[in-house]
């Protein structure tokens, strides 16, 4: 009884605590990109950095590469200048496709257009080229909400994704959920662990939200999302540790080689069915492409 008398007077202390911190003072009402990406974690000078990140270019540099004749066309040749048609596509991301008979990433979808309506070699996977288009048609999207289907005959892929999220991997023998749930909002050396969007909650979140808030005070966003840092709304992403944007196809192989796990090659049915279930955990959250983090 002692005990739970005690942990019951630390959780309101924290609790309200956390409440008038200024980490949790902002708008929880409607998406903030310092929660969502977890911006308010670092430096302040890195915060000074995010206002003009060395990412903005990318956008340009991909809107370049998507108006770029390729022999007799372009892609601005069916799409519209600067792809105007392409709103809202970006968002759709992974999506199954009738032909492949599986799920497709927006990169897929570029080597056939590339190959089967331009007459065109594909782009070698996670080069420049390929990044910064995917990061231009993903930028169109930018302020629509993640809008993945996770029904009808995508639905075992997502599963075939979230098994994998659970699986043990690597000489560390870890899996995606120990990182991104176990120790979300922590830090592993220098990497702030984020977590994927309702799928799980650190420590200081689950106070949060057992504490008796104000319906203004609702623990989801405005777009229905559970607070947190968003998975896949914010990809490709700008790393000043890269130097460079990539894609979740990057990250994901990154993730393995982190955890002494042999990685698969790009575009891999693994890979693919990971980001359509981390996308599907992120539906509803505002795209914010590219993001930016250390």
């Amino acid at each position: 009884m002692t005990n739970k008398k005690s942990m019951a007077g630390i959780t309101g202390l924290l609790g309200a605590a956390l409440l008038a911190g200024s980490a949790w003072a902002m708008d929880v009402t409607g998406y903030n990109p310092e929660i969502d990406q977890g911006l308010y974690k670092y430096s302040d000078k890195f915060r000074e950095m995010a206002d003009f990140p060395p990412s903005e270019g990318a956008i340009e540099d991909g809107k370049g590469y998507f108006n770029k004749m390729r022999g007799e066309k372009s892609c601005a040749s069916c799409h519209g200048e600067d792809g105007e048609a392409l709103k809202g596509v970006g968002a759709t991301y992974p999506k199954y496709d009738e032909k492949m008979g599986k799920p497709k990433l927006l990169q897929h979808q570029i080597e056939r257009c590339l190959t089967e309506q331009m007459g065109q070699p594909p782009l070698k996977w996670e080069s420049p080229e390929q990044v910064l288009l995917v990061t231009y048609i993903k930028a169109l999207s930018n302020g629509m909400p993640l809008n993945v289907k996770t029904d009808g005959p995508v639905a075992k892929y997502v599963k075939m994704g979230e098994a994998s999220y659970f699986q043990r991997a690597g000489h560390f023998d870890v899996a995606c959920v120990h990182c991104h749930e176990t120790a979300a909002g922590h830090n592993i050396r220098a990497e702030y662990m984020s977590a994927p969007n309702n799928t799980g909650m650190h420590e200081l979140s689950k106070l949060v939200a057992e504490l008796p808030l104000e319906p203004e005070q609702d623990r989801r966003n405005a777009a229905g999302a559970t607070i947190g840092s968003g998975s896949v709304d914010h990809w490709p992403t700008y790393r000043l540790k890269w130097g460079k944007p990539a894609t979740m196809q990057h990250r994901l192989r990154t993730c393995n080689k982190n955890v002494r796990a042999e990685p698969k090659g790009y575009g891999d049915d693994y890979y693919v069915n990971l980001e359509l279930y981390l996308a599907s955990k992120s539906n509803g959250l505002p795209m914010n492409v590219p993001g930016f983090r250390p």
